[in-house]
């Protein structure tokens, strides 16, 4: 029996508005709408964006559920996308004026990365790999990191940073 492969995992977010959701990933940041559904009061209930094959879906609370607000501080999960070309999307952003939280920098593991903070608190993080992990002097890692390129993923925010040019430790 073979094992099926997801190719594909798309996170649903839940927070206060996914009218500002959609606004910030498609008018700030370049996503394309995928599709939305409208509550009773006209508002988003849904919303699908995508950038370069990677989706997310941002989804209203309903029931007296917990609720991410805008402007309520940085949130526990991070967003982690690959983009095509990472260097032109952030000078596109920058020309923008969107806040880059975190400048283009190459990591340890490979990718070259940059962040930006969404309304709601969530760090997004946008990628392309560049290279081979090259672990920091002294860290004890796991084979999986020498082999996640194998597998089509990208690489694993951590906490060695570097500098575009060389990656240090």
């Amino acid at each position: 029996m073979s094992k099926a492969i997801a190719r594909q995992v798309m996170p649903i977010i839940t927070v206060e508005s996914a009218d500002k959701a959609r606004n910030f990933f498609v008018d700030t940041l370049g996503f394309d709408h995928v599709m939305g559904v409208l509550g009773k009061d006209g508002q988003l209930d849904f919303v699908t964006v995508a950038r370069d094959g990677a989706r997310l879906m941002f989804s209203r609370t309903h029931d007296n559920l917990p609720v991410t607000k805008a402007g309520g501080g940085k949130q526990p999960v991070e967003i982690y996308l690959e983009v095509a070309d990472v260097a032109a999307y952030h000078e596109k952003l920058k020309k923008k004026g969107v806040r880059i939280t975190d400048a283009l920098t190459t990591q340890w593991w490979g990718d070259k990365t940059f962040k930006v903070m969404d309304p709601f608190g969530y760090e997004v993080w946008f990628y392309q790999t560049v290279g081979e992990p090259r672990p920091p002097e002294g860290a004890k890692i796991g084979p999986d990191v020498q082999s996640h390129r194998a597998c089509g993923s990208g690489g694993q925010p951590g906490n060695g940073q570097a500098d575009d040019k060389e990656v240090k430790s």
